[in-house]
């Protein structure tokens, strides 16, 4: 079918592939009529953190997937990596000048009522697809800590299910696209643990692009995009161990006056940076001059 379609689609002057690779013979088949332009957003050329078991040829990081990959990129005209372990991995089998960084967007957030909110307490929030609730393991002796020794702290995570087996507590909220703005109004602090390992340092950053969208402050991971999103005690916190962490929490549960700083601080880094029509006018130059 993908091949019908190709063959009887007229020139274009740029066929725009996102994500997921075709097989080499229809990017032959593009290319020979269209430039193609190839946008990703993962580490596609490698496993997942959270995946288990044997690779399938369809997976990520399978040798036939990489295969894929670096052919796609060595026949794409302009290469768009979401983060700079993707640019960087690109320039491998791509013209260096072909290859440009356009990260993650969002629209300005609408005003909301913060539905979720409990007064008294300080909220500290983590928003993400069920396979992404493994992060949080990576911060439950630090969350953990926390709740014993500072009574109005709260951990919430909206998400497809709640996170198990863990020994800090979080209050769930089931995510839906009618409360997802609610929540994040709702919250005081947002955070992003993240593995060290070449899929995480691939990612995007988009839960912090979220909190910072809606004026919260930060607490992330040290390892990839996050170390360029997160400017280290102006937006937040960048957490290199597990004690960064516990001292991050403390910091911006205990002092109000820092949340609020911090989170408008992001809010303004997101607006020049990260908001959607400032990323698209970049992006259209690009292809205007690609």
């Amino acid at each position: 079918m993908r091949a019908f379609f190709i063959a009887n689609r007229s020139s274009q002057d740029y066929v725009w592939l996102q994500r997921k690779p075709l097989a080499p013979f229809l990017v032959n088949m593009i290319v020979r009529r269209s430039r193609l332009i190839y946008d990703f957003d993962d580490a596609l050329y490698t496993r997942q953190s959270t995946h288990v078991g044997k690779l399938k040829d369809k997976h990520p990081g399978s040798p036939a997937y990489i295969s894929r990959i670096n052919h796609l990129l060595g026949k794409s005209s302009l290469v768009f990596g979401g983060s700079n372990a993707l640019c960087d991995y690109a320039r491998r089998y791509a013209s260096s000048k072909s290859v440009f960084l356009v990260p993650t967007s969002l629209e300005r957030p609408a005003s909301v009522e913060p539905s979720f909110r409990i007064p008294g307490q300080v909220t500290v929030g983590w928003i993400g697809s069920t396979g992404n609730l493994p992060y949080l393991r990576l911060i439950d002796e630090a969350v953990h800590d926390v709740q014993k020794r500072i009574p109005h702290i709260r951990f919430s995570v909206m998400s497809g299910k709640p996170p198990n087996g863990l020994k800090g507590k979080w209050e769930f909220v089931p995510w839906s696209p009618e409360t997802e703005l609610q929540w994040l109004e709702s919250i005081d602090i947002g955070v992003m643990p993240l593995k060290d390992d070449e899929w995480s340092r691939g990612k995007c950053a988009l839960k912090l692009l979220q909190y910072m969208s809606q004026g919260k402050p930060v607490i992330a991971s040290a390892v990839g995009e996050n170390l360029t999103v997160v400017d280290e005690g102006y937006t937040g916190f960048l957490a290199y161990s597990m004690a960064d962490w516990i001292v991050a929490f403390e910091k911006l549960v205990t002092d109000i006056r820092l949340r609020c700083d911090m989170g408008a601080a992001g809010g303004q880094r997101f607006m020049s940076m990260y908001e959607r029509s400032v990323v698209q006018s970049k992006l259209a130059e690009m292809v205007r001059n690609g």
